[in-house]
């Protein structure tokens, strides 16, 4: 399939399964995916707006607003309990995804799947009882929304957003100084006894955002203290890991410099980590990490999107073009685009076993991974031309 009809194929998929109330199912064919993930949703709602579609985008930031007016009990509640010194549940804390209603979904007692037991360090949390199956505790989905919403309105030139979502936007910024210091889930909804690189990327990426129209020096402060906590976390390797104490890389890592900006393109740090990037992780497609044992561990479109989008960035325009054309090379046959490619499995014997016990065939369309072909041809074309 061609670019042009990929492309035309990716925003039909991505504004055809958009809810009514603005949110973006992380996937409409795999029941465990019809969820919206804030994560997941911003690079959605960034990937429409990269087409055009700056309404869809506005109308995801809105019912962003709205779902977090509706909870904000929660964080309210949380300062209480963490000022009182009482044991936390993931319930006490903003959910990683909601329903598509901007709801919080049921406790399911006692549904824990094979993975939890079997990976008990990679599927685990530290100190705070996880009441679900689902691992809910994840901040950098929120550093992620104050982002979006920054670089729609720059974008647009639609400030007025900013205006109408401030409640909500100050709710989150209060609810990071509560807990961006926690071991919580990782972007890839794992290791939740550790600080992951990618998790405090996001968050300082969302206060650099936001930090541009609040000129906050407290914020500035913040900023400058992550930094140097991911400084320190390199010292040991001197690359960005995959969390602090960590040696290995994670493909997350690209987040740092595009879109969020923490550290400069021609940074030391920042070259360091693309070349680990590039020879630990690059196998035609990005890997997550060597040790992933999700299905086995494939390569990712979102992130050989995310790595093509840095090569345009710096100016490299046959490299990003080569991760383009993979990605086009590995649709499937009615042109979506999967959540991973099996070509190199870090584990083929447990992908038979992701598929027998418990989520059977990896999902497909996954939105995220149209939004990020999407951005990623956007920036070479606009780059190029």
């Amino acid at each position: 399939m061609d670019r042009n009809t990929l492309l035309k194929k990716s925003i039909q998929i991505i504004l055809e399964n958009q809810d009514a109330s603005g949110s973006f199912p992380a996937s409409p064919s795999f029941p465990r995916f019809r969820f919206c993930w804030p994560r997941d949703g911003i690079f959605t709602a960034c990937g429409a707006l990269a087409s055009g579609h700056a309404e869809s985008t506005r109308r995801f930031l809105l019912w962003m607003d709205k779902t977090l007016l509706k909870h904000k009990e929660i964080v309210y509640s949380l300062k209480n309990k963490l000022d009182s010194g009482i044991t936390l549940t993931e319930s006490d804390f903003l959910p990683a995804r909601f329903t598509m209603d901007g709801d919080i979904e049921p406790t399911v007692s006692g549904d824990v799947p094979f993975y939890f037991t079997k990976w008990p360090k990679i599927y685990s949390l530290n100190g705070i009882d996880n009441g679900n199956s689902w691992p809910n505790f994840q901040t950098d989905c929120y550093g992620a929304w104050l982002w979006g919403i920054c670089h729609y309105a720059k974008t647009t030139g639609d400030y007025k957003i900013l205006e109408e979502c401030s409640e909500s936007i100050s709710l989150t910024i209060e609810y990071l100084k509560l807990t961006w210091e926690m071991p919580c889930y990782d972007p890839w909804e794992e290791y939740g006894q550790e600080r992951a690189i990618g998790t405090l990327g996001s968050i300082a990426g969302g206060l650099i955002a936001i930090n541009e129209f609040k000129n906050d020096p407290d914020i500035t402060n913040w900023i400058e203290k992550i930094r140097s906590i991911l400084r320190d976390a390199a010292s040991s390797c001197n690359f960005l890991p995959k969390y602090v104490g960590s040696t290995d890389i994670d493909g997350n890592s690209l987040w740092l410099f595009i879109p969020y900006g923490v550290f400069d393109f021609n940074d030391p740090l920042t070259l360091a980590t693309v070349k680990q990037v590039e020879e630990q992780l690059l196998f035609g497609g990005v890997k997550r990490y060597r040790k992933d044992v999700y299905y086995g561990g494939g390569e990712w479109i979102v992130l050989t999107c995310w790595l093509s989008w840095y090569y345009t960035a710096i100016g490299e325009y046959a490299r990003a073009e080569e991760l383009l054309k993979w990605c086009e090379e590995h649709t499937e046959s009615d042109g979506l685009f999967p959540e991973q490619i099996f070509d190199h499995l870090n584990y083929p014997d447990i992908k038979d076993e992701w598929e027998t016990k418990w989520w059977h065939e990896s999902p497909a369309p996954l939105l995220w991974s149209h939004a990020m072909y999407i951005i990623a041809c956007k920036a070479l074309k606009d780059a190029t031309e």
